[in-house]
């Protein structure tokens, strides 16, 4: 019985990085801290990390799940 694959393997390399992005772990420490409309800078990268997320699923759902 053979698998079919659903999605290419470059989609998976984007998944990676993107939960990559979304952990905080590669800010320096006396950056960690730094107010940024009044929320902290690793906040707000998490935050922008999950909307890229949501946005690149919604692109891969229209391409590939028609």
């Amino acid at each position: 019985m053979k698998i079919k694959k659903v999605f290419p393997f470059w989609v998976w390399i984007v998944y990676a990085a993107l939960f990559a992005l979304s952990i905080p772990w590669y800010l320096p420490k006396n950056v960690e801290m730094n107010l940024v409309m009044g929320l902290p800078l690793w906040l707000i990268s998490c935050i922008l990390a999950v909307f890229l997320t949501a946005c690149f699923t919604i692109f891969i759902i229209n391409i590939f799940w028609r």
